[in-house]
């Protein structure tokens, strides 16, 4: 099965060089992954320096990184690690990302330059639980009702969690394509569970924009930040695939994928329960 192969990570205040101490490292805040052999920003966290400056989004092509006014260091196709550690730095100093809009190519290179600011990771790491992981058995709030729910509440059904918020921009259309699926894939009705989990401050907020927008064909909840670092998630939208036995098949894939790897899954013989 083809698929895009999506790794996270955060560029913040995480460990990193020696010369550095870990209490004076910085990032600008954004969110990446590798799309075939290009780094893509994937998410952008709220209040950093790339939210506050807004000259880099979600679907930018990062093409090389320099510190300052040092000379631009090429990223190696689909190094996420390189790209990370080039991104990181003292807190203060400047960074300079060679990027390519989404939509446009390599000639439509433009420079962006950014101060290096400390991010208050109230969320995950940004390093994403992997394929194969029992996915952790977290609380959810249902938003219709109020009433608390485990994740494991679900087994037995393949489940769809996926991350998100109401003033998160690029979650909005991640949510209005997760609204389309049980219209557009009639024989997961039973089989599977889109759960979308609000990241919001509270539920109310969530609850209100849901309501606005009429998004339904949701199974909607709460979560609290403990479950954003259950599941490693350091930007949003972020969506975990999840197997009938509770173990992740799919870490952050892009949401166009989801219903390839959800069909992959319901074609994988369901296991008999022991008589």
């Amino acid at each position: 099965m083809k698929m895009l192969n999506y790794l996270t990570v955060i560029l913040c205040l995480t460990a990193g060089a020696a010369e550095v101490r870990g209490d004076e490292l910085g990032g600008i805040g954004v969110g990446l992954g590798t799309k075939g052999s290009n780094i893509v920003v994937l998410s952008i966290v709220p209040n950093s320096a790339a939210a506050a400056q807004k000259t880099i989004h979600v679907g930018d092509w990062i093409m090389a990184v320099a510190q300052d006014k040092e000379p631009a260091v090429q990223i190696q196709s689909g190094n996420l690690k390189q790209a990370r550690d080039l991104m990181r730095g003292p807190k203060g100093t400047t960074v300079r990302l060679t990027i390519v809009p989404l939509g446009d190519d390599d000639s439509r290179a433009q420079v962006v330059s950014f101060v290096r600011g400390e991010l208050k990771l109230h969320w995950g790491d940004g390093v994403l639980l992997t394929n194969g992981t029992k996915a952790p058995d977290i609380e959810l709030v249902v938003l219709a009702n109020g009433a608390s729910e485990r994740l494991s509440n679900y087994a037995g059904k393949i489940v769809v969690l996926e991350f998100w918020a109401s003033w998160c921009g690029p979650c909005q259309k991640a949510m209005a394509d997760l609204q389309t699926y049980p219209g557009k894939h009639p024989d997961w009705k039973d089989k599977v569970v889109l759960i979308a989990a609000s990241a919001d401050e509270n539920a109310d907020a969530a609850t209100k924009h849901l309501k606005a927008k009429g998004w339904g064909q949701t199974h909607n909840v709460w979560i609290r930040a403990d479950v954003m670092k259950a599941y490693h998630v350091d930007g949003i939208p972020r969506a975990y695939v999840i197997d009938r036995q509770g173990t992740i098949v799919a870490a952050g894939p892009h949401p166009w994928d989801i219903p390839e790897i959800v069909n992959h899954e319901l074609q994988k013989e369901q296991p008999t329960e022991a008589k």
